[in-house]
């Protein structure tokens, strides 16, 4: 930095190491600063010299990986930030979807990340149940989709037998 000039020198410098390296604290005369568009070696780890946060080079001249809270346009469906794997957003930064093994709170009851329709998670993500119309193997004998008794399928969804009409 020049000591013979202030700061906010009419020259313009801000500073003037007299040398060509734009990767050192000052380039071209000035002060480097994250957003210049110059890394900065042992500082920055980027510096794409724009303000997005939806590409590679992210807020503090970092680079943009799943977690920082910023959706990498072309690489990541969701970025919340956070650790969690019960919101829309998954920690690999992929949205979440009934089917993908993880319990979304508030939206799915559960979610076994398989496509078998008859164990006690439908593929629905939704918890099975007599009366939904699906026989839960190993539970059910049968299951109509209803509550109704007397239909060849009982309301504890337990197979029912023709009624014995005993005519005299």
């Amino acid at each position: 930095v020049r000591a013979d000039l202030p700061i906010d020198s009419p020259s313009g410098e801000a500073c003037d190491d007299g040398n060509t390296v734009r990767t050192d604290a000052c380039v071209a005369c000035q002060l480097a600063v994250c957003g210049d568009g110059e890394i900065q070696t042992g500082v920055e780890l980027c510096d794409d010299g724009n303000e997005d946060n939806d590409d590679d080079c992210v807020d503090g001249c970092v680079e943009a990986r799943c977690g920082d809270g910023f959706v990498w346009a072309g690489n990541e469906a969701c970025d919340d930030g956070n650790d969690s794997d019960s919101d829309a957003c998954l920690t690999s930064c992929v949205s979440a979807t009934c089917g993908d093994g993880r319990i979304w709170q508030g939206r799915e009851a559960c979610d076994d990340g398989n496509q078998v329709q008859t164990d006690d998670c439908l593929n629905t993500c939704a918890l099975a149940s007599c009366g939904d119309g699906i026989t839960q193997a190993g539970v059910e004998d049968c299951d109509d989709g209803n509550n109704d008794n007397n239909d060849g399928c009982s309301a504890q969804c337990a197979t029912e037998g023709p009624d014995l009409i005993w005519v005299f």
